[in-house]
């Protein structure tokens, strides 16, 4: 039976359920998935007993031989930053000259210690302060997946189905800020987009990037990082966006805007704090500054440089001091000036690149390197089309470094010298996010953003998503609407091709035959070439080869080819018998078959054959079917070390009635 028509366009856009709602669904079922299993593996660590503090007496080890680390630097501020007192963050606070928080002050900016202390409203352990941060976070790591879906379509699964959901959702505080860069992106990709009534983009370029200046910037005030970012969108929007390649003059009122929104933003949310307790909030930055690139840094200045200064010496904290500011500078510079190369090179600005540089170099010589800053850089190999083996080699090493580095400092707090697979583990990760991030400082710049963001920002219509373009395959290719059936008229019987039929394929038609076929295309005549003949057949999505049976022997091939199932129409052809065949009943039956089945089973309204001009036995053939000869088609195939003119019949389905009697009669004899 042939396939029912509209089956195969159940992903199409215009479908209920079509191939966007599947990824969102897919990729949000992930994320909860992963988010459950991050609360329930830094649950290992929480729970009764508790001592006089709330702090359970399972933390900070749990579990020792689990695989994820039950360690959270959640439960870990419980105490210490007065988050357990409910104490109003940076207001009442300072630092002591122990280089000690106190206070209720958190060394994060602003946002986040409001967020810490609004999760520790109304808890009295340090598990009842990690189910509501987890409440808190929960929600942005949904909304990141709903973005990156929007933006990348399978793509989001890279976030929402990886590791490092699973490691760092609840071990600190990273989610809102990564929503916040996620979003920014997702306002331009919106702002850009195609406006399905006036087909010109939804949103100025300006009033879209001031809109994402002011996430960034709230995420400045987050985790500073996404505030970095406003410097290449501010570039974006001076040199006119994704408009027209061509020289525009540069956009130094849409550019101020952009950094002007920034640094109000940045202003609301800081100016607060300040004016209610500035020495509270200082000491955030103090602490910040302060803080030494010992082994709870995970970076490159511990596990490298402190070797060559002979270990954590004065040098060694000097050169740091340096060193890390400098080149994290120098690596936001070269980022800027590769992104503006790509500009006079391409006429765009690529400013999520260079934003994915700018990071790679703050993560890579920042004296801090903590694992969860995996969640900061992942969402950009969602967006870019990263390679995939440099994400492969990023998770492996990230996932190893996770497994590795808190067992390593489990030793080091004991005094006991860690196994060599510990320090070895840890060297994987911290070197390999080194190369990696090192070489992405200048491979991100030029790194094609993925679809369907591309085309968002450029303001051109998307592509179909893979799913989508398979089902309109399937919609397109002949076995869909025709099925591939077995037709039997007397002693004659067409079957589909098999590959198994080439040694007979090629026995068809002798040397010394060859000549009667001069005008037909290329016919097999070894089992070698009938293999390739075939594969090439079937590989075809609108054609399908029949083995033409005679008495149960193999005695031809015909095809329908050219089918086009939205327009009813096909043709017939590919058509060669043994010579003793021709003349026989054999065509007229395999004919009368592949026509009956065509208009009256598939609902076909028109019936093709082509064939060479010279071909005077085959043009006989072909009217005496009955088909209208409708002229000749110049250069039309290949043929040959040339081309050929073809003679086109036809057939339609008003046509075949009348035709039908006559050509049974025939194929009867």
């Amino acid at each position: 039976m042939p396939a029912v028509p509209g089956l195969a366009s159940s992903f199409s856009p215009s479908s209920r359920l079509g191939e966007r709602t599947l990824v969102l669904l897919t990729s949000l079922l992930a994320t909860v998935f992963t988010l459950t299993w991050a609360f329930r593996a830094k649950t290992a660590c929480a729970g009764a007993p508790f001592d006089e503090f709330g702090r359970s007496l399972r933390f900070p080890s749990g579990d020792s031989h689990a695989i994820v680390p039950c360690y959270s630097d959640v439960m870990m501020l419980w105490i210490g930053r007065d988050i357990d007192r409910h104490v109003f963050p940076y207001i009442h606070g300072g630092i002591d000259s122990a280089g000690q928080l106190f206070g209720g002050v958190v060394e994060y900016p602003v946002l986040s210690g409001l967020l810490m202390w609004i999760g520790g409203i109304g808890a009295h352990t340090d598990l009842a302060f990690l189910e509501h941060s987890a409440l808190i976070l929960a929600p942005f790591a949904i909304a990141i997946t709903v973005l990156l879906a929007l933006m990348t379509r399978w793509w989001v699964l890279l976030w929402a189905a990886t590791p490092p959901l699973v490691l760092y959702a609840f071990h600190n505080w990273e989610l809102p800020v990564v929503f916040t860069a996620v979003a920014a992106v997702g306002v331009m990709a919106f702002g850009a987009s195609v406006h399905p009534r006036t087909g010109r983009r939804r949103i100025s370029l300006r009033t879209t990037a001031v809109v994402a200046s002011v996430l960034l910037a709230i995420g400045f005030s987050l985790k500073i990082y996404p505030g970095f970012f406003v410097l290449p969108l501010a570039a974006y929007v001076l040199t006119g966006g994704h408009g027209p390649r061509v020289r525009r003059a540069l956009d130094w009122t849409g550019a101020i805007r952009v950094a002007v929104a920034a640094v109000v933003t940045v202003a609301l949310t800081q100016i607060p704090f300040m004016i209610a307790g500035f020495d509270g909030w200082r000491a955030a930055l103090t602490f910040q500054g302060k803080r030494e690139a010992d082994n709870t840094t995970n970076s490159i200045w511990f596990w490298g440089l402190r070797h060559l200064t002979g270990g954590e010496t004065n040098g060694y904290d000097s050169i740091v001091d340096i060193a890390s500011p400098l080149l994290i500078v120098l690596g936001f510079a070269a980022a800027m000036w590769l992104g503006w190369k790509a500009y006079r090179d391409d006429g765009v600005f690529p400013w999520l690149g260079v934003a994915a540089a700018m990071l790679a170099a703050f993560m890579v010589f920042h004296k801090v390197h903590s694992p969860q800053y995996t969640l900061w850089i992942l969402p950009f190999f969602v967006l870019l089309r990263v390679r995939w083996w440099w994400i492969a080699a990023y998770l492996v090493s990230d996932f190893t470094l996770d497994a590795t580095i808190f067992r390593y400092l489990g030793f080091d707090v004991s005094d006991s010298p860690a196994p060599w697979w510990v320090l070895g583990g840890v060297n994987l990760g911290v070197w390999v996010h080194a190369a990696i991030l090192l070489t992405g400082i200048v491979a991100f710049v030029r790194t094609p953003l993925r679809e369907p963001l591309a085309s968002y920002l450029r303001s051109a219509p998307p592509p179909a998503g893979p799913l989508t373009r398979l089902a309109a395959s399937d919609a397109t290719d002949a076995r869909t609407w025709l099925g591939a059936p077995t037709l039997t008229r007397g002693d004659v019987t067409l079957r589909p091709l098999t590959a198994s039929d080439a040694s007979a394929l090629a026995a068809l038609i002798s040397e010394s035959d060859r000549e009667l076929y001069r005008w037909t295309s290329p016919i097999p005549g070894t089992a070698h070439e009938a293999t390739e003949w075939i594969v090439r057949a079937l590989s075809d999505p609108a054609r399908i080869p029949f083995a033409v049976l005679y008495g149960g022997r193999l005695v031809g091939t015909t095809s329908y080819y050219d089918v086009q199932a939205e327009h009813r129409s096909l043709a017939i052809g590919h058509t060669f018998y043994t010579p003793g065949t021709m003349g026989t009943q054999v065509n007229p039956a395999a004919k009368m078959l592949l026509l009956e089945y065509a208009f009256a089973t598939c609902g076909a309204t028109r019936v093709v054959w082509h064939t060479h001009e010279s071909n005077a036995r085959s043009r006989a053939a072909i009217s005496k079917l009955g088909a209208e000869f409708e002229g000749l088609l110049r250069k039309h195939r290949r043929f040959g070390d040339g081309w050929r003119t073809t003679a086109q019949f036809a057939m339609t389905d008003d046509d075949w009635p009348g035709v039908r009697d006559e050509l049974a009669m025939r194929s009867a004899r």
